[in-house]
């Protein structure tokens, strides 16, 4: 599925603008209006864009973001951990903690011990892909069932 925009550009160079706006702020509150202002769609219409494309939805990709940084801030930059939760956006150190730990496997004081922590990375789209094929789909038809 591509989305064309005016001119050369096509959605994922919007995309990519919208990656780039998330790592600048990281350590601030992110604008899901700005977002969606930034790929010229409604909030709804980005997140679910945003899933579909990821196969993650914007509000983990941008905490696993936060969690990769902030276990690169304690080992590399030598902070203080609860210094580093709250830059992060964690009201306290224990839910950071937990978080972290959840994230990367061992405690954030571990971590600043011994130096390993996991990495989920930016995010890039390809901006080259330019097809003319138009998306094949089809309509089914399934049973109908009771949800409870």
């Amino acid at each position: 599925m591509i989305l064309k925009r005016s001119g050369a550009m096509n959605i994922y160079h919007e995309l990519n603008k919208m990656m780039d706006y998330i790592e600048e702020n990281l350590d601030k509150d992110i604008s899901y209006t700005k977002l969606s202002r930034i790929l010229g769609v409604n909030e709804y219409t980005m997140q679910r864009l945003f899933s579909l494309l990821c196969n993650i939805s914007l509000a983990e990709y941008i905490r696993k973001r936060r969690l990769s940084q902030a276990g690169y801030d304690i080992v590399y930059k030598q902070g203080k951990i609860i210094e580093i939760a709250f830059k992060y956006g964690y009201e306290n150190p224990t839910s950071f903690s937990r978080a972290f730990e959840k994230f990367h496997g061992m405690k954030p004081s571990k971590v600043k011990k011994e130096k390993a922590i996991k990495n989920f990375p930016k995010m890039y789209f390809n901006e080259q892909i330019n097809t003319k094929s138009e998306m094949e789909y089809k309509i089914i038809t399934l049973d109908a069932f009771t949800l409870y």
